[in-house]
């Protein structure tokens, strides 16, 4: 999967852009605040899922603008798709192939991973953040499971709100008790997407992360799980799960009502990491830490590869710079084969990179784009494939290019 055509009408300080970027290697580059990462985050914004940023949606619509508008021509499934998405007036449309679908729809569809300074916090910082890894993880390659994890956000916070008014209200038990049931019903859900997805996460982890570490140490992936139970071994069913989840709710029910919100359940669980038997959170130095969190999106394009038979496109922001040259080399090589986007300050780190184009962003526009590609006769780094593979998007070697 690649992008053959970006579009954005007035997204944050981009007023008008049209790209055409590299099958391969993009490297956007130019000095803070000129619009990079808005690049980045507008492809992000197209998977269907929240963007990586902390942001408010009007924060996306470019200052005194009705609306924006991010367009993306992809290639997909040997064929090409149009995917848009309109923000502004505090709503989202969005449209596939032409035809209207809800926003969510999207996820799915359009396949990509990002990589920003946040996600190196994903080890240390606390178990929220690990959630939304999974849940962002799990989705892309289970479209409905967005729609679970909404349902059950809406049944933690009607139980939570019935047991604020029990506070005060006594008496309220038997309705309670019909909002455990569907609690537990959509928890059960949610519980086993996680672990079925982690089962093939751990073996990749393991694997790539040995890499990392030259053979040296060994990293495991473990769902923590608030509900007592074997819900690694992934034999439990539907009724057994349900069952498990209703005993703990009866448990912690006097707590809930002493706390005034459910202290058990998904939205509490943690994915534990270890390193050879130890918590990487706790035990682990800041190069183990930045190790694992390279190690979860290796896997993730791992397994996006191998369950949609295509590479994700990968989306790095600003964050290569952060990495010693050991683990930047390595991350590099273990994701090509897909269309990269790269933000940086300088390009000068990359000029080992023998095809694709260099981009420079200033004041919201790109200002000139710089294409490269290797001797005719010699193979892409990391394929068997002849460099002049046909692809669109490809321009002549040293071709430089004005944009808007």
């Amino acid at each position: 999967m690649w992008v053959e055509r970006l579009c954005l009408q007035d997204f944050r300080n981009i007023p008008s852009l049209e790209l055409e970027p590299h099958p391969g290697v993009n490297i956007i580059y130019g000095d803070n605040a000129q619009g990079k990462t808005n690049l980045v985050e507008a492809l992000y914004l197209l998977t269907g899922q929240k963007s990586f940023r902390q942001s408010r949606e009007s924060d996306f619509v470019r200052f005194g603008q009705p609306f924006a508008r991010i367009q993306a021509d992809f290639r997909t499934g040997g064929r090409t798709q149009e995917a848009v998405l309109t923000l502004g007036g505090g709503k989202k449309t969005a449209s596939l192939g032409g035809a209207p679908i809800q926003p969510s729809e999207l996820t799915g569809e359009f396949l990509a991973v990002v990589f920003s300074p946040a996600e190196l916090a994903l080890v240390k910082d606390g178990p929220a953040q690990r959630r939304a890894f999974l849940d962002g993880a799990i989705s892309q390659v289970m479209p409905r499971y967005l729609r679970m994890l909404a349902d059950f956000g809406r049944a933690v916070s009607q139980r939570n709100s019935l047991l604020a008014d029990m506070a005060s209200h006594p008496g309220m038990e038997e309705l309670l008790e019909v909002w455990d049931r569907s609690f537990a019903r959509l928890a059960y859900s949610l519980i086993n997407a996680r672990c079925r997805y982690i089962a093939r996460l751990s073996p990749r982890a393991s694997e790539i992360y040995a890499g990392i570490s030259a053979g040296r140490e060994q990293l495991t992936a473990a769902y923590q799980c608030t509900v007592p139970g074997n819900w690694q071994s992934l034999e439990l069913t539907p009724r057994e799960g349900e069952a498990l989840i209703l005993e703990a709710l009866a448990r912690s029910r006097r707590e809930d009502l002493r706390c005034g919100y459910t202290t058990i359940g998904p939205q509490r669980d943690d994915l534990e990491l270890l390193i050879d038997g130890a918590s990487a959170r706790s035990f682990g130095s800041q190069g183990q830490q930045r190790s694992c969190a390279l190690t979860l999106k290796l896997a993730e394009c791992a397994i996006i590869r191998e369950v949609a038979g295509e590479e994700p496109v990968v989306l790095l922001d600003d964050v290569l710079s952060e990495l010693d040259k050991k683990r930047r080399d390595y991350f590099l090589s273990g994701i090509h084969g897909g269309q990269v986007f790269i933000t940086c300050c300088d390009r000068s780190g990359f000029r080992g990179i023998r095809e694709g184009a260099a981009m420079r962003v200033r004041q919201g526009g790109i200002k000139s784009v710089r294409r490269f590609a290797p001797s005719p006769g010699e193979e892409k780094p990391g394929t068997k494939e002849p460099a002049a593979a046909g692809r669109p998007g490809k321009g002549k070697k040293n071709e430089k290019k004005e944009g808007s």
